[in-house]
């Protein structure tokens, strides 16, 4: 098996660090927003986002490349049921964070992707996040505009 280099090393490390504040803040805007579609879409990416996470890091695991702690369930489940009062979120402050995480995911996944990587199940892996990412951020710019 061939060994990952440094660069690519660093890559997947900041990637998963990228998948794991998306988590945060899209369950911050679901909490936020009034409009049920919307905050039931922000929150089903949150989940997506929380598995892509837990996917690469079982993956930087196996590939001996950083020892992973994975966040609590609770901690998840604590960042679900938040009951704090929610602030309104526009329709533009939706499409703002979906903008700028939709080029920040694109950012992180080319700089992997532009890569070699001696693995093809992990470049297949990568590719299959990519897409669901843009993917599940189309259809909620979609239910933000029809809002």
């Amino acid at each position: 098996m061939e060994k990952v280099n440094k660069l690519i090393k660093v890559r997947l490390c900041e990637l998963s660090s990228l998948l794991h504040s998306a988590l945060e803040e899209f369950v911050t805007v679901a909490e936020e927003t009034n409009d049920n579609k919307i905050k039931i879409a922000l929150r089903g990416m949150a989940v997506e986002t929380r598995q892509y996470e837990h996917e690469l890091n079982s993956q930087l695991q196996s590939l001996r490349i950083k020892d992973i702690d994975y966040p609590e369930s609770v901690r998840f489940e604590e960042l679900l049921n938040n009951t704090h009062p929610p602030g309104p979120s526009t329709e533009k402050e939706i499409s703002e964070v979906c903008r700028k995480r939709e080029v920040s995911f694109d950012r992180a996944y080319a700089k992997v992707l532009n890569e070699h990587l001696p693995h093809p199940d992990l470049r297949s892996m990568l590719m299959y996040q990519w897409n669901g990412i843009k993917y599940s951020l189309i259809r909620i710019k979609l239910l933000n505009s029809i809002q």
